[in-house]
């Protein structure tokens, strides 16, 4: 808690009246309280950067899956044979 409040003190006043109304709260909590209260922020903000990180990745994937549709649609004579056997297979790749 002292590196919050040392930060408040070096930025000056509170943003916001939420956050004035935090600090008071706060400081009305016994202080074997204000560690739990640390790790719930430290928590929160674990919990939110995380979703940040979840949604770029699954933006990327999404844009990866157009691209290779986009890809395929260009390409339409690089569609992949399917076999139904392993026989199939080999039967098809036996020249090689």
């Amino acid at each position: 808690m002292s590196v919050t409040t040392s930060m408040i003190r070096q930025t000056g006043a509170m943003t916001t009246p939420a956050e004035g109304a935090i600090v008071e709260a706060l400081r009305k909590l016994p202080p074997d309280y204000r560690t739990e209260v640390l790790h719930y922020i430290e928590y929160l903000d674990y919990k939110i950067n995380s979703a940040r990180v979840d949604a770029a990745e699954e933006a990327a994937l999404w844009a990866a899956v157009e691209a290779n549709q986009e890809y395929k649609r260009l390409h339409p004579d690089e569609e992949l044979e399917v076999y139904e056997t392993g026989a199939d297979f080999l039967e098809a790749f036996k020249d090689l």
